[in-house]
């Protein structure tokens, strides 16, 4: 709408995020409430306990991580893809992720797999937050982390303020979306996302991280 008029030809998406966080403005679609893909059901596994208890502020990088599943489905065919990102809770920034139709083993650890081969050595330790669900109570999850140096924490069951961070994240992506009714294959949709996050780490601002966004903050706090 803004830019349908002259006089509003040069505001950008920033100038619009501050103005709507400086009015109080928010997108209706944050209010929805949307089914959450329930992942606990599968192989027993060995839970661990909750380091976090949402103590998600950090001043180091890589030192608080935190991940979990999601599910989106196209509409036309009935195809399903699962997302799973590993967030850094120091400036939000999704260090990698995986995509798939298939939430299996694979796709799981897959993300930590490419997480660790990222990581430098650090003289402090690092931790990935989760939930309970089967894949990160399965055991070849756990000795991954382990062989790693990376303590697990997990959510409480059914407890999704546990992981809000990561909740946060997933409620922008799809509502930032849109309606999945316009995607007509799940390859459009795949694309979409991985467009969408290098938007999100490359551009999209976040007042909590002075109006920056996460790769910004990043860079400039080096």
């Amino acid at each position: 709408m803004l830019r349908k008029t002259s006089k509003y030809s040069q505001i950008n998406h920033k100038k619009v995020q501050r103005l709507m966080h400086e009015m109080n403005i928010q997108g209706s679609g944050y209010r929805k409430k949307r089914a959450k893909y329930n992942s606990y059901p599968g192989p027993n596994g060995r839970t661990t306990k909750n380091r976090f208890r949402r103590r998600f502020q950090t001043d180091r990088r890589l030192q608080k991580l935190t991940s979990d599943v999601t599910e989106f489905k196209v509409p036309a065919t009935g195809e399903k893809l699962y997302l799973e990102p590993i967030l850094d809770l120091y400036n939000k920034e999704i260090i990698t992720y995986s995509l798939s139709t298939k939430p299996d083993l694979a796709f799981a650890l897959k993300p930590v797999q490419e997480l660790v081969a990222k990581l430098s050595k650090r003289h402090y330790q690092i931790y990935l937050h989760t939930d309970q669900g089967w894949q990160y109570r399965h055991r070849s999850w756990q000795k991954l982390l382990q062989k790693n140096g990376i303590k697990p924490s997990m959510s409480r069951k059914a407890t999704a303020l546990d992981n809000a961070p990561m909740e946060s994240f997933f409620n922008k992506l799809k509502t930032e979306l849109g309606e999945l009714s316009q995607f007509n294959r799940v390859n459009e949709l795949r694309e979409a996302i991985q467009k969408w996050i290098h938007y999100y780490n490359t551009e999209r601002i976040q007042i909590k991280l002075k109006g920056q966004s996460p790769i910004e903050y990043r860079q400039l706090a080096s």
